[in-house]
């Protein structure tokens, strides 16, 4: 049906889409992971005397490090979220096909069909053959924020 060739369309959209970016997307936050564990390391093995006088310019320098870091965390984070919102879009869809009328009772089958390849199917934002999702994304979170402190 137009239905089915339209979902494949999409779906195949989106994971050519996924496979261009998850490389980038990769290696932007395995880069981020390891500057913030490198800031951290630094940070912790702080090891000078407070009655020097570069221990004040030593400690603004670390805490402007850390800041420059921070906004590439929160854009790291945007990017991974707003991939995950895609998949988690993608599993409403069913629910939205099966509300639609299509006139007459003929077309059940045929939206009951449709549903079922759209469930079926798993469609969303792929990396390295791993569903995208927002629990997924959060675990990945707890784990950064765990490594980082």
């Amino acid at each position: 049906s137009d239905g089915v060739i339209r979902w494949n369309l999409l779906q195949a959209l989106l994971r050519r889409a996924a496979y261009i970016v998850e490389g980038a997307l990769l290696a932007v936050c395995s880069g981020l992971l390891g500057v913030v564990v490198a800031n951290a390391i630094r940070v912790l093995d702080y090891d000078q005397e407070p009655a020097s006088v570069w221990f004040a310019v030593d400690q603004w320098c670390l805490g402007l490090e850390a800041g420059a870091v921070l906004p590439l965390c929160a854009l790291a984070a945007y990017l991974v979220f707003s991939a995950a919102a895609v998949t988690e879009k993608c599993s409403r869809v069913p629910a939205v096909v099966n509300s639609g009328d299509f006139g007459d009772s003929g077309t059940d089958m045929s939206r009951h069909y449709l549903v079922q390849y759209i469930v079926n199917s798993a469609a969303g934002f792929y990396i390295r053959g791993t569903r995208l999702t927002a629990v997924w994304v959060f675990k990945l979170a707890y784990i950064f924020a765990v490594l980082s402190f």
